[in-house]
């Protein structure tokens, strides 16, 4: 054999070991793709489920957490149209003209002691002495009245009464402003 066919058939080997090498590397490499492919599919599916998961959790604390702000919310209106209510009812009874004032200290004397000092508003004055006998004691900011004795203290100031009222029958009041 000459060196020429040693040379060919070196080279016709090279040639086969060559394209054996690159088939074999062509099949690791598809051979790796798959793999990749599939363990990317899998950790797709953990990232999906576990933000699923994740997402339903924040679902479950933040609607709650929502509906708690709302119930806040309208708790503060409810209470601020309480409070208003209640300003409006001790406004109008401020304003009132001295004719209705008249009745209405009239009709809270009504059943009260003859002894004592009474105390009021200093505009108010000239209506006690026209309908009660007691003596004046002195004056006080608020409208209404207070009667003093030894015995007792009576508080007709109507901040009080208002007060009174409003927290005996503060349910009902709630009921009709709130219940639809």
């Amino acid at each position: 054999m000459g060196l020429e066919e040693i040379l060919k058939q070196v080279e016709e080997t090279g040639r086969e070991n060559a394209a054996a090498i690159r088939k074999e590397t062509v099949d690791n490499v598809e051979s790796k793709m798959k793999e990749a492919s599939a363990e990317a599919k899998n950790v797709v599916g953990s990232i999906m489920a576990d933000s699923s998961r994740k997402i339903e959790q924040l679902r479950q604390q933040e609607i709650p957490s929502a509906e708690l702000e709302v119930k806040r919310n309208q708790l503060e209106i409810q209470k601020e149209l309480l409070s208003s209510t209640k300003a409006m009812a001790m406004s109008k009874l401020e304003n009132l003209n001295s004719k209705d004032l008249k009745k209405i200290y009239s009709s809270l004397l009504e059943g009260v002691p003859n002894d004592g000092k009474l105390f009021c508003r200093k505009k108010d004055s000239s209506i006690f002495k026209e309908i009660s006998k007691l003596s004046h004691g002195g004056n006080i900011d608020e409208i209404g009245f207070i009667i003093e004795s030894g015995d007792f203290r009576l508080d007709f100031r109507f901040v009080t009464l208002v007060e009174r009222a409003w927290q005996d029958n503060l349910s009902l009041v709630s009921e009709v402003l709130f219940t639809k």
